[in-house]
């Protein structure tokens, strides 16, 4: 009975540092005060204090000048040798390129990593012309395009405030946005749960995106329909709202499915 208890209790503190390490990594690069992982976390001050101390010995969390605290680089070193949660993007070609077929436009699938936004996928639809401005497998900053926007408003504010405001050094990152109006994108897509923007990243694109939802925290990927603006005009956009949620839904469940696996 008593070594029932001890495994319990060591089952217990491994549990309790799984959260602590979850919402640092909602936080972000700025970190988590302690009373802000109390909070979310729901457990006790000493007990947050004792992991955290715990924690910062073993080098997988520092501790800023300002007392908050934030995943350390060791955890980093330890994520390039982890999977991807999306494995083989072309698992998920289907999904992207059935709804270009459904809409004529062309779809993207991208992923955020870091400051950045990574297109995996690019679907063409039917329809003659096409918005050829970012290509598969190419990088952008988060700032630089319509999926970096759903990317953004999906993470914590204050994070995302961050990246804008590292951006804002370099104007030319926001096209035809500045970072002021931007962040006033970001806002709406926040509240709505989608984005809806033309002639801002790109002069002659329109582009619908909306962020892919994912049950453990913030989304890291985003489905983008992008098309000329006299095709994508905001009534349009709002009828494809449906299909486009669905589809990065689907995207989800068939991420879920094969991380069960």
């Amino acid at each position: 009975m008593e070594q029932i208890k001890e495994t319990s209790g060591k089952s217990q503190v491994v549990e309790r540092t799984c959260l602590i390490l979850r919402e640092l990594g909602r936080h972000g690069p700025r970190g988590a005060r302690l009373i802000d992982l109390t909070q979310r976390s729901r457990l006790s001050r000493p007990t947050v204090h004792r992991i955290l101390a715990t924690l910062c010995a073993e080098n997988f969390v520092q501790r800023t000048e300002d007392r908050r605290y934030r995943l350390s680089s060791v955890m980093y070193e330890l994520g390039l040798n982890a999977p991807s949660p999306v494995g083989d993007p072309e698992r998920l070609r289907p999904l992207i390129q059935g709804l270009a077929d459904r809409c004529g436009d062309t779809v993207y699938l991208a992923m955020r990593t870091g400051d950045f936004s990574h297109y995996l996928l690019r679907c063409e639809g039917a329809y003659p012309i096409r918005t050829h401005v970012v290509s598969a497998n190419q990088t952008l900053h988060l700032v630089s395009g319509h999926s970096g926007r759903a990317l953004l408003a999906a993470m914590p504010e204050d994070e995302a405030e961050d990246i804008i405001t590292r951006a804002s050094r370099d104007r030319s990152l926001f096209g035809e946005a500045s970072p002021d109006s931007f962040r006033e994108e970001v806002e709406n897509l926040r509240e709505r749960g989608y984005g809806w923007a033309r002639d801002v990243t790109f002069i002659g694109v329109a582009g619908l995106t909306v962020p892919v939802p994912n049950p453990r925290g913030a989304a890291y990927l985003a489905v983008t329909i992008s098309s000329i603006p006299q095709r994508l005009t905001q009534e349009r956009a709002q009828s494809l709202l449906k299909d486009l949620h669905a589809t990065a839904q689907g995207v989800s469940n068939l991420i879920e499915i094969n991380t069960a696996i």
